[in-house]
């Protein structure tokens, strides 16, 4: 595999061009060469294919228009997201955008990265936006160390990773040993402690949202109401995956991570500590 710096970059676009009957475009160079948008843009953030062509001595081709730059496409998410006066799903964002719809994902290296680095400059450059309480935070469980964990536990060393299945933090709730460790552990949990909840499940399905329950919502008239629920291992995967936060009512994740959330989110982490309390 390649290791593509700036001057590798500018050595092969010299070498592709010679090659070449016309023009070459920034897309024929990286399907050619193998290199990733999310790459070529990381080394060359500001001027993109224009400074590649530029220093490699490459002419214009007459139909390609030179793509935007980080700070434009961040400016059009802003003005989408401003003019709807929330995050919207990337099919709303695709719907409404002068960019196409991966535009950002690919950019950035996917969707949640996408939105870290929306967030970063939102805090630079409108820093008091409404905005800002909507997005998702790095999630604290990817610095954990040591030191935190759980107490009545020893600390250990850290071992190498090695082949095989990854488990989670020891739990030995009821018939579950571990915590999980993503969407599907979410689900078995859930339908665990779901009727100690007060959740009558319905229906489940492949499709958005994933399951349908009814709960309590007069004790005194036995009056129940639908709830439309989401899984999802953190509670700001629900902004990766796209997902139109109209179309659902609540997220039940293991770790709840996105400050501002539109809908109710149940943490089953906090959930467990009740019930074992």
């Amino acid at each position: 595999m390649d290791v593509w710096t700036r001057e590798r970059i500018i050595e092969v676009a010299k070498e592709v061009a010679a090659k070449s009957d016309g023009p070459l475009t920034r897309e024929e160079f990286c399907r050619r060469c193998g290199v990733s948008d999310y790459s070529f843009y990381r080394l060359f953030p500001d001027n993109g294919w224009a400074e590649v062509r530029q220093l490699a001595g490459i002419d214009r081709h007459p139909h390609n228009k030179d793509p935007l730059s980080d700070e434009q496409l961040l400016q059009e998410f802003h003005r989408v997201a401003s003019e709807l006066g929330t995050i919207p799903s990337w099919n709303r964002f695709g719907s409404v955008a002068r960019v196409g719809i991966e535009a950002l994902p690919k950019r950035f290296g996917g969707r949640r990265s996408a939105l870290q680095r929306y967030r970063q400059w939102l805090e630079k450059n409108h820093p008091t936006s409404p905005l800002l309480p909507l997005l998702p935070i790095q999630a604290e469980h990817n610095k954990a160390t040591p030191a935190s964990a759980p107490k009545g536990r020893p600390r250990t060393p850290q071992w190498t990773k090695g082949a095989g299945l990854v488990f989670g933090t020891p739990i030995s709730f009821r018939g579950l040993r571990y915590a999980p460790t993503n969407e599907q552990g979410v689900v078995c949990l859930f339908g665990m402690v779901c009727a100690e909840l007060g959740l009558i499940m319905e229906a489940f399905q492949s499709a958005y949202p994933d399951c349908e329950a009814k709960r309590c919502v007069d004790n005194k008239h036995d009056r129940w109401q639908r709830v439309r629920i989401e899984f999802e291992y953190l509670s700001s995967n629900f902004l990766d995956h796209g997902h139109d936060p109209a179309g659902c009512d609540m997220i039940a994740c293991w770790e709840h991570d996105w400050p501002g959330c539109p809908l109710e989110v149940l943490e089953l982490r906090s959930v467990l500590e009740q019930l074992q309390g």
